[in-house]
């Protein structure tokens, strides 16, 4: 026979899909009339945008676009230019089953692109990425409870994160930019934007986000001198999400994904510089966690028949905790060839991250890719790229040893030039994830109770038994079938575990 046993559950974000797919994007792009033949190409870039992801009879749609980007020297004035195309590309993925309110967590990773002039004006490209996939659902563990009076049971009070509320929600950021106080701008040469989360409050079913986008751009401002310029810009934005659960009580986990952008100039008529226009379509997911104190039975036994306790390895989170950090990193590049005159532009365009948890909490490593543009020799234009590694201890997660959502990103860089062709460089990096502590603990799930044979006793009120050192109370109870609150009566004493070899009287049932 098995025991009956409580409902209570704690609840956890499960993942029923976590997969990855490379996407292909070839390109053939013939330059536009108005832009001037290519001398040298300096970079090329891939960036993948998201325009859809969507769930429905257990099928996982993910469309979306990227957009192969060229910086080249041009052939007549050998200043920068920028040419791009776009091809879309569209994935699915198969569930074997379709959950209640699922979340659909996605990311891009871009994997090389290889770029070949046929001739001045045409370029023929090939590249590849990975689509990250994962859908996440809420899954329930049951707690053993035993409900029989007959059962004797071992139990440890563990601090338990009980996951609460689970949601998503996307949403768009329309901004118009005015560059009347700043240089002219002529044409975009490269476009980076940077979603993050600043402030976030709940309510009950409610969770208000607060966020900003860092928008950095380096421009053409004059065509007939070639004069570059740059402007970084800040948009607030903010966002109310329902969020079945959500209390004032509530740990929220949040994560913010940019899925695609756009950037470009809106020429007005009435207006002698054309303004910016900003659209960004951003996805919030949210975990929300409750923290209680909560028994875990270990071990039980029946001390009216023979049972055999079934056991589990439960998969416990003790904790959650936001984590927003910013460290600093020291870099230097050099030039292996030529001088450094002017630098034009530095930035980021991308940051790896892995976690490993150590005794004292998480470290992240990594790699920064850096590009410098910059003034060679003669006035010409040089792009240089370097990859560097990192490592940062975690300070606000010490107790953790688990991260989700991970996320670095270049905030600032400062820079000077060391000598003629070496610049240094200092980067603030920031840091956002949600870190848990995880815990593995082999619990009872159920107890098979067989009512067929009964436990006999030998008709002694107590029986004596010499313990070893190191025995435990429990093990001591449970093999002679007895309880262990009498066990303990009987031997006045309050420690579960022997410290020297002792003669117990076992009471008898």
């Amino acid at each position: 026979m098995e025991n009956n046993q409580d409902t209570k559950a704690l609840c956890a974000p499960s993942a029923v899909l976590d997969t990855v797919a490379e996407q292909l994007a070839d390109v053939d792009l013939t330059l536009p009339d108005y832009c001037p033949d290519i001398e040298k190409i300096l970079k090329c870039k891939l960036t993948p945008k998201l325009q859809s992801k969507s769930l429905s009879g257990g099928q996982l749609q993910i469309d979306g676009y990227c957009v192969v980007t060229v910086l080249y020297v041009e052939s007549e004035k050998k200043s920068i230019r920028c040419c791009e195309q776009s091809v879309s590309f569209s994935q699915s993925f198969t569930l074997r089953e379709t959950p209640d309110n699922p979340v659909i967590i996605t990311s891009t990773k871009p994997e090389y692109i290889n770029c070949r002039a046929l001739s001045p004006r045409r370029l023929v490209m090939h590249g590849a990425f990975s689509l990250y996939a994962k859908v996440l659902a809420c899954s329930r563990t049951a707690l053993y409870s035993p409900a029989d009076e007959q059962l004797e049971s071992n139990t440890v009070k563990i601090r338990c994160a009980n996951l609460k509320s689970l949601c998503q929600e996307q949403f768009s950021v329309y901004e118009e930019i005015s560059t009347a106080d700043k240089p002219a701008v002529e044409s975009l040469l490269y476009t980076s934007l940077d979603a993050s989360v600043t402030d976030s409050k709940a309510v009950t079913g409610k969770l208000m986000v607060n966020g900003e986008l860092s928008l950095k751009l380096f421009y053409l401002s004059d065509v007939q001198s070639g004069e570059t310029a740059k402007l970084d810009y800040i948009i607030p934005f903010n966002q109310i999400i329902d969020c079945e659960g959500i209390d004032e009580e509530t740990v929220n986990l949040i994560s913010i994904e940019l899925m695609s952008y756009d950037v470009r100039l809106k020429n007005d008529m009435l207006s002698d510089s054309p303004s910016l226009v900003v659209e960004a379509k951003l996805c919030v997911t949210e975990e929300g966690y409750v923290l209680s104190d909560e028994e875990i039975v270990t071990d039980a036994y029946s001390v009216k028949n023979a049972s055999s306790p079934c056991f589990e390895q439960l998969s416990l989170t003790e904790a959650a905790v936001p984590v927003s950090e910013s460290f600093i990193e020291k870099l230097t590049v050099k030039v292996d060839d030529g001088k450094i005159l002017k630098i034009l532009d530095i930035y980021s365009d991308s940051v790896t991250v892995d976690c490993a948890p150590f005794s004292g909490g998480i470290n992240l490593s990594g790699k920064i890719n850096m590009c410098l543009l910059a003034l060679g020799e003669n006035n010409m234009p040089v792009f240089i790229e370097r990859s560097f590694e990192y490592t940062h201890a975690l300070t606000s997660a010490a107790d953790c040893n688990t991260l989700i959502h991970p996320k670095t990103r270049v905030s600032s860089v400062s820079y000077r030039l060391a000598d003629d062709n070496t610049a240094e460089l200092r980067c603030e990096l920031r840091f956002t994830a949600g870190a848990l502590k995880k815990e593995s603990l082999r619990a009872v799930s159920d107890i098979d109770i067989f009512e067929d044979k009964p436990i006999t006793g030998d008709g002694c009120a107590l029986t004596l038994y010499f313990a070893s050192r190191g025995e435990s109370l429990w093990d001591i109870a449970k093999a002679h079938n007895t309880r262990l609150e009498r066990l303990i009566s009987e031997n006045s004493t309050d420690s579960m575990t022997l410290g020297e070899p002792q003669m117990l009287l076992i009471p008898g049932i």
